[in-house]
């Protein structure tokens, strides 16, 4: 009986801790979907009032800041509190620079060719921030939403610590999209999982 019973509460218990969720479904503009934590600070203040009121699954965010140019930054987040750091950002570049069909039939000299071009691009870019390039971790060929995609990861300095980075570039026919995922290496316990539950949550649409 008392087997029973305790089946009796998980058939009830468990249906409530899967409908709670601290992500949020964001539909961006350009066909661009994916989930970011509910809490987290957008830089966008049309987005951030949205996402902090909303209560929903999913939300669409499609319609603000659809504007036509080369290059359109479609969300950019930081986690909160502000003393954490990890963040996304989100670009959109038009026309494209490198068909899908292109990278796809990269050779594997040819993507080692790309691999050091990124690194020495780093080495470079990071000291005009403020930053310096510690490590270059990786750098694949990946699919996402059948396009695809170039991802570099590396470790940079921070002013509170060493930050690990992933830079997502996905090639589409219509766009060239940008997805900068970073969290403090001091925080990875905390941002790590949460930084691959967005990655993995990427959804690229048909655009236009």
């Amino acid at each position: 009986m008392k087997i029973r019973f305790s089946l009796i509460i998980l058939l009830i218990i468990v249906p409530h801790f899967a409908a709670a969720s601290n992500f949020v479904e964001v539909k961006l503009p350009r066909g661009v979907k994916m989930q970011i934590p509910k809490g987290w600070w957008v830089l966008t203040a049309e987005h951030n009032q949205l996402i902090d009121t909303s209560a929903e699954a999913a939300l669409d965010v499609s319609g603000i800041g659809a504007v036509e140019g080369s290059d359109v930054n479609l969300i950019s987040a930081n986690s909160m509190p502000r003393t954490t750091y990890a963040a996304v950002r989100v670009d959109s570049s038009t026309p494209v620079y490198g068909s899908p069909s292109e990278i796809s039939n990269l050779t594997p000299a040819e993507l080692q060719a790309f691999k050091i071009d990124a690194r020495r691009n780093l080495l470079k870019l990071l000291p005009t921030q403020g930053n310096r390039l510690l490590a270059f971790l990786n750098y694949r060929r990946v699919i996402i939403s059948g396009h695809p995609t170039l991802i570099t990861d590396y470790r940079r300095s921070g002013p509170k610590g060493p930050v690990i980075v992933s830079i997502v570039q996905i090639f589409t026919p219509n766009q060239n999209i940008s997805i900068n995922l970073s969290y403090r290496e001091s925080e990875q316990a905390i941002w790590k999982p949460v930084i691959r539950k967005m990655y993995k949550s990427i959804v690229i649409s048909r655009w236009p």
